[in-house]
This record gives C-alpha cells, sequence and structure tokens, in this order.
C-alpha cells in the first residue's frame, strides 16, 4: 500500500505549519486514509506531543535526535528505507541548518526515483545573498514538484525553484473556528480586561525581537501605536498580543512591553502566552489585526472570519490577498500607517455592512479553506488518490 511519507522542517513550533498538518491529518482519518500517511516527528518535540494530545498519534513515526539537523538526517535515512513508491513530502524545510543535508540527500532521492516535493509555507528567502543562493542551489538540486500557501509565497517560490507552484490555502477547522456563542466563561487571563468594559483588539503570532530584522516581520510593534492612536480619538480599546516567546527570560516581550511603558499605552497592552484553544480568545475579541507586511498567508484571518470576527490587516502580502477575497478596501491598510489602522478599527465597528461583509468573508473561508478539500487536493497531487 502506497503511503505518503512527511518530513516537516520543523518540529519545536506551535505555528500554522503545525496547525495545518494536524487538520490535513485529520481530515485523512474522516476518510479512512490515515493508514496511507507517516509523519515523521522528532521525539519528544512539541509537535510530537501536540499531534498525540489531539489523538493522531497512530500516524507518527517518531525519530530520535538531539537537534532539529540530526532529526532531519536520521528521518531521511529511515525515508530511505521505504518503498520507492512512497512518495516525500518535505514542510518547510527552508532553515539554513538544513540546507547541507538536503542537498547532499538530493542526489540519493533523485536516482531513486521517489517522487519529491515540498510544501513553501513561506517566502524562504534570506538577508544574506550567499544564503538564498544556497537554498536555490539546494532546490534545484532537490528538483521537488513545489507547492505553496498562497498566490504571493509562489511568486517568491517561482523565482527560487524556477517552476510556478501549486497553491493551497491553509485548512480552517469548523469544528474549532465557527460563530456559536462563546463559553460563558471568558479565558481566565481575558477576565480581568474584559471586565474593564474596553474593547479587545487581538493579535496572535509568535512574539519576535522588535530590534532584529526579520522578513517575515509580525509588526507587532505596531499594535502599540495604533493603541496611541485610539487613545487620541477617545477611544477605549485593549491591545493583546498573544503568542509563543522562544527568547530567554522572556526578553521579545519585555522588549515590546517596554515600549508600551514609553509610548504611555502600557495600562492597555497586554501579552498571553499561546493558547491551544485559540477559538476562545478570538470569540471575545472585537477585531482582529494583522499588520505583517509580508506575511505568506496570513491564518489569523481566517481564523478569525470563521468566529465571526473582523481583521483589519495589511493591504500587502498574503494578508492582503485574503482579504481583498471578501472585504472593502477599508479592512486594508498600509502595515506601517498606524493611524489608518487606527481609523479603520474605529469605522468598522460603526459600519452597520459590518455583518454583511464577515457572512461574505466566513462562506469565502467555508469553501477556499476546507480541511476535506485542502486533503483531497494533496492526496491527489502526491498521487496517493485520484
Amino acid at each position: 500500500m502506497k503511503k505518503l511519507l512527511i518530513l516537516p522542517g520543523i518540529c519545536t513550533a506551535l505555528g500554522g505549519t503545525l496547525i495545518t498538518l494536524s487538520s490535513f491529518i485529520k481530515a485523512c482519518q474522516d476518510f479512512g486514509l490515515s493508514p496511507q500517511v507517516r509523519v515523521l516527528v522528532w521525539s519528544g518535540s512539541l509537535m510530537e506531543t501536540y499531534l498525540q494530545d489531539v489523538g493522531q498519534g497512530e500516524v507518527l513515526q517518531a525519530i530520535a535526535a538531539d537537534s532539529q539537523p540530526q532529526f532531519l538526517q536520521r528521518a531521511l535515512q529511515w525515508v530511505y528505507q521505504q518503498p520507492q513508491q512512497d512518495p516525500l513530502l518535505l514542510d518547510n524545510c527552508v532553515d539554513r541548518r538544513l540546507l547541507p543535508i538536503l542537498w547532499k540527500a538530493s542526489f540519493r532521492l533523485r536516482l531513486s526515483g521517489r517522487s519529491v516535493f515540498h510544501f513553501f509555507h513561506d517566502l524562504a528567502l534570506s538577508y544574506n545573498p550567499w544564503g538564498y543562493l544556497a537554498r536555490k542551489v539546494t532546490f534545484a538540486s532537490l528538483a521537488p514538484t513545489a507547492l505553496c500557501n498562497s498566490h504571493f509565497t509562489a511568486e517568491y517560490i517561482q523565482r527560487l525553484t524556477g517552476q510556478r507552484p501549486a497553491v493551497l490555502y491553509q485548512p480552517v477547522d469548523p469544528q474549532q473556528f465557527n460563530d456559536l456563542p462563546p463559553p460563558a466563561s471568558p479565558p481566565l487571563n481575558l477576565q480581568p480586561i474584559l471586565r474593564s468594559g474596553v474593547r479587545l483588539i487581538l493579535c496572535p503570532a509568535r512574539i519576535r525581537n522588535i530590534y532584529e530584522p526579520v522578513i517575515n516581520d509580525k509588526n507587532q510593534q505596531a499594535l502599540i501605536s495604533i493603541l496611541v492612536h485610539l487613545r487620541a480619538k477617545g477611544q477605549t480599546y485593549h491591545g493583546v498580543l498573544i503568542g509563543q516567546d522562544l527568547s530567554a527570560n522572556q526578553s521579545y516581550s519585555q522588549a515590546l512591553l517596554d515600549a508600551a511603558a514609553q509610548a504611555g499605552v502600557a495600562d492597555c497592552f497586554s501579552i498571553l502566552p499561546p493558547a491551544l484553544a485559540i477559538e476562545e480568545y478570538y470569540k471575545y475579541a472585537d477585531v482582529v489585526v494583522a499588520l505583517s507586511p509580508r506575511e505568506p498567508f496570513g491564518r489569523t484571518v481566517v481564523e478569525a472570519i470563521a468566529c465571526g470576527i473582523p481583521v483589519i490587516g495589511s493591504q500587502t502580502g498574503g494578508i492582503g490577498e485574503i482579504l481583498s477575497q471578501f472585504a472593502p478596501d477599508t479592512w486594508q491598510v498600509d502595515p506601517n500607517d498606524p493611524g489608518a489602522a487606527a481609523a479603520a478599527i474605529v469605522e468598522v465597528a460603526e459600519n452597520p455592512d459590518t455583518s454583511t461583509i464577515l457572512a461574505k468573508g466566513k462562506e469565502w473561508v467555508k469553501t477556499h479553506c476546507s480541511a476535506a478539500g485542502y486533503a483531497r487536493t494533496l492526496l491527489e497531487i502526491t498521487g496517493l488518490c485520484s
């Protein structure tokens, strides 16, 4: 029986790549196709724990390793022992530490005749020209069939690989993300904020270093400037960043808190740890803000819309690509113009057409971000089913 072998490029972060993988596995379970899927995971990693906890352990193949590069190397050794007919899907293996391993593996994989696919969840760019060249050489040698999460990402990956990738918008679980009434009791760490009577701005994203240039910058400091503009307008909003901070001693979070204090909005700005039940936070938000200028897809946008929450997002990147499908121009702003974002937040709250726009957005998400549709397309592309 042919199996799809999935090898992730990162096993230690709770983010869109992991959620997408879990949604795919769940759809395969619903189809009765889970025996035809094998996901290699770093033993003891966050990814293995998460997938085990949501009941998807049956598809996992744990690989013991001391680091992500060693995991990739040992996982490939396991792949070599599998039947040549089993296709290999590399899931966002673009970290510079992995490139030498992939380059060495490319010759054996091509000689074996095994079908190799690569799903690019980001732009695979580098500030270092040599780093980008290394990616270009690696993927030229590997020559995988490229897949992407948006047309925006595909434009960059086409330059990298020389082929136009297939685009699969990322899936959203309607059982988790929907516009049903919220739980009677809000999440504990939101309760003090909500009791104060303010409106809630939610920004779910992994916490980044605001002083370090990042190609896929989450632009989280923009929320602080937005709060300054809203306060000047007499609007009472509280901004909440919720996400994982991987820095030592939570230094990234502290830098943002210090910036909020210097801007005079420390009393209406909070940072909360990541939550598996993120939908409960969406349901208590008045608006979600996503101002990353070059976000490849923007999972928080489709999750929020599915929950019936309006989104003010960047007019660029994958976020702009999604919002342009159903939202008016006023929901899309220059990511470097916090004043325009603040004005858009006020307009969305006061516009009687917001509910109509949200209904259109929810229908778009249901049609284009179905887990079943995503899984079916991926299985067809990789040759598991027709």
